[in-house]
């Protein structure tokens, strides 16, 4: 089994429009110019493991109110094991409008999720008791109102305390924190912070100094987002780039979880562990999303046909 845990999930709602013009109505006729699906990182991933081929795969998080359920049945429908505490708040949506001509991007996100105390015990309870079976524990996402900062460093206590190989995608003060719980496996993000361990990243010495921190700090090894490409710092100090060739960016969404599928996916397939390369399949995974009008994968024969379009270099530093 693989577990993922999504604490903030979302509802993506994306409209097609010709044209995004203020103060204009606009009328939606057509299915394919909306699309509505569950979000959330580390959901997302789940969701790629399946269209991979792996039977069990569970997503642990909150969701709630009305909407909750419909996003819970929507997962369902991925066949996903859905592990969900539910709240009273209403599940969070994310709204998105992309005009055709000329083309933009218009994204309104909700943060109004909150979470109350004895949830956030229930989950830690329900987290301890589900992931006896699971390989390895993915965790990946913002935090919702009303959590601890400190929950990602208490869920990677309890997983490795089981002996669990765990991977974790978070900013900010929660990532701070749960690297004092020795994450196997570390990738910051961007989305709500400029800054790792409240440094500011300008240039690449900024994003390697950040990375040799992490792992001083706690984490075996660390891959960090520098525009398009990756830093990859590997266990023996090691650090390496991993660049594409030739791209064409087309969509964002989704493509930093299909690269936390690919590599994983590469890491459970391969007796050998071979770190830069469970990076080419990650980065050949985000590839194809990213030129793709896709948010999930499909299958390996896609991503893996974009391998030679990436490359991977040693840093001297």
């Amino acid at each position: 089994m693989i577990t993922t845990v999504t604490l903030n999930p979302a509802i993506d709602r994306e409209y097609f429009v010709d044209k995004n013009e203020v103060m204009k109505n606009q009328f939606i006729y057509n299915d394919e110019d909306l699309k509505i699906y569950p979000g959330g990182k580390g959901l997302i991933s789940a969701i790629n493991f399946k269209s991979l081929g792996y039977q069990d795969v569970q997503n642990i998080g909150f969701v709630g109110g009305k909407q909750g359920m419909f996003f819970e049945k929507m997962v369902q429908k991925q066949d996903i094991i859905s592990n969900y505490i539910y709240t009273e708040s209403e599940i969070r949506n994310n709204v998105k409008i992309i005009g055709r001509e000329p083309a933009t991007y218009t994204q309104y996100n909700d943060y109004t999720y909150r979470v109350e105390k004895e949830e956030v015990k229930e989950l830690i309870v329900r987290f301890k008791r589900s992931i006896s079976e699971s390989k390895c524990i993915l965790i990946s996402g913002s935090v919702p109102e009303g959590v601890d900062f400190d929950i990602y460093q208490r869920l990677i206590k309890i997983a490795k305390d089981k002996g669990k190989h765990v991977f974790l995608q978070a900013s900010g003060e929660a990532l701070k924190l749960a690297l004092k719980s020795n994450p196997d496996i570390v990738t910051p993000y961007f989305k709500h912070h400029k800054t790792i361990l409240d440094m500011e990243m300008n240039d690449k010495e900024d994003y390697i100094r950040a990375g040799k921190e992490i792992q001083k700090q706690g984490a075996k090894r660390v891959m960090i987002p520098f525009h398009c490409d990756r830093l990859l710092f590997d266990k023996n100090g090691d650090v390496y780039q991993l660049s594409p060739k030739g791209y064409c960016i087309v969509n964002w969404l989704g493509s930093s979880d299909a690269y936390n599928t690919g590599y994983l996916d590469y890491a459970f397939q391969t007796e050998d562990f071979d770190f830069l390369e469970a990076n080419l399949r990650g980065g050949a995974a985000a590839l194809w999303i990213a030129e793709n009008k896709e948010i999930y994968l499909q299958n390996r024969e896609d991503y893996n046909s974009y391998l030679d379009r990436l490359e991977i270099n040693k840093l001297e530093v």
